[in-house]
């Protein structure tokens, strides 16, 4: 009597599975089809990616390896446009260069791949209508700045894993700094980041290349200030850049006299810690990164001040005329 009573129900079940198959049969197949189309759209777009790389003007790219996490970043990229429904993936715009990794991909990247996959994709970006773009000027800045919008920066699983592997990292950059035609934003930011003074030799050598180039010189101040260079904290330099009276674009003039002065402490810099054996570079602790609205300025636009008195407007008003 009970299988009487059911037996209406499993007809009707039988049905709609059978109608799911009829349909989901093919869309699978069809998904599937699509999905072993990955390893054909990494190999058609490659070589362009690899290319692409080539022409940037202004990050370095490591040239060992690149091959293998490019692929990654194609795969990846085509999959999740894949599962979006995006039919028309853009082939001239390189947006997979600026993917970002899953967390599953990026921890079973190995340290090599890791490390390229941050020098050409960093997380990070902010949008601040220029205020943080590099400015335009003579002078020698405390901070380095970007000269491209949305300012780019490593994300905290990125900075995690650059600061927990900061003697292999400085391995990578030593084989690359012999393929460098130039010293990109990427790798000043590395720099400073990472208070790489066992790179300050190269830095040199670079200033004697671009003597002119104040970046450089930026980027030698602030890694002597973050390795809290006594020499370095007792010069009238820091007190123009980090002093109490400074702000985020302090700066001095980019005159002679201030680059020898910075040149001759780096040299110093690097000679007094080159032979403190097993010397640990100081954690540098950041300010935090601001949120899309602070407190500050939620205060700001919360709280009316009292040079902003509240003026009462006349509205003229329109009879309508029906």
């Amino acid at each position: 009597m009970i299988l009487t009573n059911y037996t209406p129900f499993l007809k009707n079940l039988l049905k709609y599975i059978s109608i799911l198959l009829f349909w989901g049969c093919p869309l699978l197949c069809f998904s599937q089809y699509k999905l072993k189309d990955t390893t054909k759209f990494v190999t058609n777009n490659l070589p362009a990616y690899v290319y692409r790389l080539d022409q940037y003007k202004y990050k370095n790219i490591p040239i060992i390896d690149r091959k293998s996490i490019v692929s990654t970043l194609l795969r990846e990229y085509y999959i999740d446009e894949l599962v979006s429904g995006n039919e028309t993936l853009s082939k001239d715009r390189y947006y997979a260069l600026s993917h970002h990794l899953s967390a599953k991909t990026f921890n079973s990247l190995n340290n090599r791949d890791r490390f390229n996959y941050c020098m050409m994709t960093q997380e990070y970006y902010m949008q601040n209508c220029g205020s943080l773009g590099r400015f335009k000027s003579t002078g020698i800045y405390g901070a380095f700045y970007r000269s491209d919008l949305p300012l780019e920066y490593w994300s905290d699983r990125q900075l995690q894993f650059l600061h927990k592997n900061r003697k292999e990292i400085i391995g990578y950059v030593d084989q690359m700094w012999s393929d460098l035609k130039f010293i990109g934003d990427n790798t000043k930011d590395l720099l400073v980041e990472l208070i790489m003074w066992e790179e300050i030799p190269k830095i040199l050598q670079q200033i004697e290349l671009s003597p002119q180039d104040n970046s450089l010189y930026s980027v030698l101040v602030q890694i002597m200030m973050r390795a809290k260079f006594t020499i370095f904290e007792a010069s009238k330099i820091y007190e123009q850049l980090y002093g109490p009276e400074s702000y985020i674009a302090s700066q001095i003039a980019g005159t002679e006299e201030n680059r020898t002065a910075i040149v001759d402490m780096a040299k110093k810099c690097y000679a007094e810690l080159d032979v403190i054996p097993n010397y640990n570079v100081p954690i540098y602790v950041r300010q935090s990164r601001p949120s899309y609205s602070s407190d500050g300025l939620k205060e700001e636009l919360v709280t009316r001040k009292k040079d902003w008195p509240l003026k009462k407007v006349q509205t003229p008003i329109f009879k309508i005329k029906l």
